[in-house]
């Protein structure tokens, strides 16, 4: 989402006078049943730079509260996100460079096309695949996301350079939570192992970093790419963990699981109607009742 779309979203909430409340605050008094009419609290997920280079002055000059979900493995190495890059340069080449031969990333003859999405899916997933097989570690990964860039014609370095793709440092997280943001958990990798001892690991390794950062506990949580399973749930309490937010689209009320609420994931693909279809609540009540999509297999940002 750009600058100017992020701007015209949180206008709209304050010309509509919408009560924007720290999301600490909103859960709470959603289930004492004391929340406010016009009721929204602002969520960001995984931390990104741009949040603090863009999203947080404007958060700054509203006067709105935010919750950032931070995942830490990529804030201790501060480089691009393997899969993210990887994703980036092959959606860059589609026209200049739409078949390369790629033999010199894997040592075997390849092509791909990336002249079209589904090309490009699979190329990223071959990316991948061959990262996860030969067990390479973050530099390692590092240096294939380079080499990539290279035969792509694109500038790893010009990349880096402008923080493209990249998590906050633990010094741009800190100062956010000075600024009055409240950092919360989002795992240390990305990611959510379908095994309990793996899973509490996640945690634990993510709000050790977080509480370096921030006062107090970290207790509110976000599912990574919103994928989430039933077993989860115990595990989170296990943990401390009090709020769970998915990628569910969907209005949060005194009946929602703390450990599976809702929320509208906006992006630039949705019209400014769109949004003030969910703001108004109306758009709640013609979302289709189905499970949600997000039983996938999780992608890790440390893996990818």
């Amino acid at each position: 989402m750009s600058p100017a779309v992020l701007e015209s979203r949180l206008r709209m909430l304050r010309d509509g006078r919408y009560n924007v409340l720290p999301l600490d605050e909103a859960v709470r008094r959603l289930y004492e049943g004391t929340l406010p009419p016009r009721s929204v609290a602002l969520t960001f997920d995984d931390g990104m730079f741009d949040f603090h280079a863009r999203a947080w002055p404007l958060l700054q000059q509203f006067g709105f509260p935010a919750t950032v979900y931070l995942t830490t493995y990529y804030s201790d190495y501060n480089k691009p996100i393997f899969g993210l890059l990887c994703s980036y340069v092959l959606w860059r080449a589609r026209v200049r460079m739409p078949e390369p031969d790629v033999t010199s990333l894997f040592g075997t003859p390849m092509r791909w096309r990336l002249s079209d999405a589904a090309g490009r899916a699979r190329a990223h997933r071959e990316i991948l695949a061959h990262a996860d097989r030969e067990r390479l570690t973050l530099p390692e990964r590092t240096a294939l996301a380079e080499r990539l860039a290279e035969l792509l014609g694109e500038d790893y370095e010009a990349i880096r350079a402008k923080r493209l793709l990249t998590v906050m440092t633990r010094e741009e997280a800190a100062e956010v939570a000075r600024g009055g943001v409240d950092v919360q958990l989002h795992t240390h990798r990305h990611r959510t192992p379908n095994d309990h001892a793996l899973f509490l690991r996640e945690i634990t390794d993510n709000r050790e970093r977080i509480e370096q950062i921030r006062d107090g506990v970290a207790r509110h949580f976000c599912y990574p790419s919103g994928i989430y399973r039933a077993e989860f749930l115990p595990w989170l309490r296990e943990a401390g963990v009090t709020t769970a937010t998915t990628c569910d689209p969907g209005l949060a009320s005194p009946r929602s699981e703390p450990l599976l609420l809702p929320r509208l994931v906006d992006t630039s693909l949705l019209s400014p109607l769109d949004v003030e279809g969910w703001m108004t609540g109306m758009s709640a009540f013609f979302m289709p009742r189905k499970a949600s999509a997000h039983v996938a297999r999780s992608q890790s940002l440390a893996d990818a």
